[in-house]
């Protein structure tokens, strides 16, 4: 089932308030987010995490309020690429923290 956003918040005698949908960051925070991650990511040794690992980590984004579709609004990465290095992190520090797959 699609992630619709926050639900519209009801008012006596007025009509329902819908938020506004959560916009991923500008591109200059996105690529500041990419940098930073990357940067990590080399310092660990480009190492990757478990299949089990992968898996558990997209089964928390797919309940995340900030997922839309393969995207993280919070930080503006594709969370198919994100969820695969050991030394990336899920923004609002959902992620447990992983093992190393040799």
């Amino acid at each position: 089932m699609p992630n619709i956003g926050p639900a519209p918040i009801q008012v006596a005698n007025h009509p329902p308030i819908v938020p506004p949908p959560e916009r991923s960051p500008n591109l200059v925070r996105q690529a500041w987010n990419l940098a930073r991650s990357l940067t990590d990511f080399v310092a660990d040794g480009c190492k990757t995490v478990t299949a089990d690992q992968y898996r558990q980590r997209l089964e928390i984004c797919a309940g995340c309020t900030h997922r839309r579709n393969n995207r993280c609004m919070k930080c503006g990465c594709r969370l198919s690429l994100k969820a695969q290095g050991r030394a990336f992190k899920c923004p609002e520090g959902k992620w447990p923290a992983a093992a190393c797959n040799d």
